[in-house]
C-alpha cells in the first residue's frame, strides 16, 4: 500500500539530490530548486513505498537505474514542431542551400537533435531537409536524450492533433497520417520515420556515441540554460569534435557562445554558429 504522504526533505537531502543531478547531467541545480524537486519526486517516493527522502537517497546510491529515473523526472521536456521558426527559416533559406552548393561527393547530410525530448525537433529538421534538398538526398537525423520515456514517444512517431498546429497544412498532409490505433493522433509517415534514429545518450559522455559518428548540423536548443559553465564548455568540445569542418550548431534563442574567447566558432546571428578551423 502506498504511503499517504512524504516527509519534507531536509536542506542536506536536497543538496545531495542536486549533487547527483549536477554530476550526472552537468546541471547547475541548487537548493533553490527545492520546490521543483519535491513537486516532481514525491509521487515517485510514494510509488516506491517511501515516506522520506533518506530512504530514497539510499536507493539512489545502490541502483543506477533509479538514478536514470531521477534524471528523467527532474529534466524539463518542452518541445514542439518547428519551435523557434526563425532558425528553421535560416536552415532552409541559407544553411541547406549553401551546404548543397558546397557539397562534394555523395548527396548525404547528417544532423543531430541533441536533447531531442519526444522528437518533434528531429522530425522538423528531417522535413526541412527533405523540402529544401529534395528526395534524392540521403538524409538522417540522430535524436538523443537522457529520457528513455521521451525517446519511446518519439520513436513511435504518434502525436496528438494539437501538437501538429505549428506544422504547415501542406506538410501535415504530406508527412503525417491518422493513427488508426489512437484516435485524434497522427503518425509520422514511414518514409520520414526511417530517417530519424532515436538513441539514449548523455551529452557529457563523448563515448555515449560511437567515435566515428560525425555531423553536418547539430541542434542543441534550450539545454545550455540548465548547465554549469564547466558542463557547457565540455559539451561544446564534444560538438566541435563531432561536427564536420564548416558544420553548423544551433542553440536556443537565449543561449550563446562567447566567440571572443572561443574562436572555434563563427557567429551567424540568431544563436547559430559555424565551426571554424583554428590552427
Amino acid at each position: 500500500m502506498l504511503n499517504k504522504s512524504v516527509l519534507p526533505p531536509t536542506d542536506q537531502e536536497i543538496k545531495k539530490i542536486c549533487g547527483i543531478i549536477n554530476e550526472t547531467l552537468g546541471f547547475n541545480y541548487t537548493a533553490q530548486k527545492k520546490y521543483l524537486i519535491e513537486n516532481r519526486l514525491n509521487k515517485r517516493l510514494l510509488q516506491l513505498g517511501f515516506d522520506n527522502y533518506r530512504s530514497y537517497l539510499d536507493l539512489l546510491q545502490q541502483d543506477p537505474e533509479e538514478r536514470n529515473i531521477l534524471c528523467e523526472l527532474l529534466t524539463t521536456n518542452v518541445t514542439s514542431f518547428f519551435r523557434e521558426p526563425v532558425q528553421f527559416e535560416y536552415l532552409a533559406g541559407t544553411v541547406l542551400p549553401r551546404f548543397s552548393a558546397e557539397k562534394k561527393g555523395p548527396k548525404k547530410i547528417r544532423c543531430w537533435s541533441a536533447g531531442s525530448s519526444s522528437g518533434e525537433e528531429a522530425y522538423s529538421i528531417a522535413i526541412t531537409c527533405h523540402e529544401t534538398l529534395g528526395q534524392s538526398w540521403d538524409i538522417k537525423v540522430l535524436a538523443t536524450d537522457v529520457s528513455v520515456e521521451q525517446l519511446k514517444i518519439g520513436s513511435l512517431g504518434s502525436f496528438p492533433r494539437e501538437k501538429l498546429a505549428s506544422v504547415p497544412a501542406h506538410w501535415r498532409v504530406k508527412y503525417f497520417r491518422p493513427d488508426k490505433a489512437n484516435p485524434d493522433h497522427f503518425c509520422v509517415v514511414p518514409e520520414l520515420r526511417r530517417d530519424v534514429l532515436f538513441r539514449a545518450a548523455n551529452l557529457l559522455d563523448v563515448n555515449s556515441l560511437p567515435s566515428h559518428i560525425r555531423m553536418d548540423i547539430i541542434f542543441c536548443r534550450n539545454v545550455f540554460i540548465y548547465l554549469s559553465k564547466e558542463a557547457r564548455a565540455q559539451i561544446l568540445n564534444h560538438f566541435y569534435f563531432r561536427l564536420n569542418d564548416g558544420g553548423y550548431l544551433f542553440l536556443g534563442h537565449s543561449e550563446s557562445i562567447d566567440t571572443a574567447s572561443d574562436q572555434r566558432w563563427l557567429s551567424l546571428g540568431k544563436s547559430i554558429y559555424k565551426k571554424r578551423q583554428v590552427s
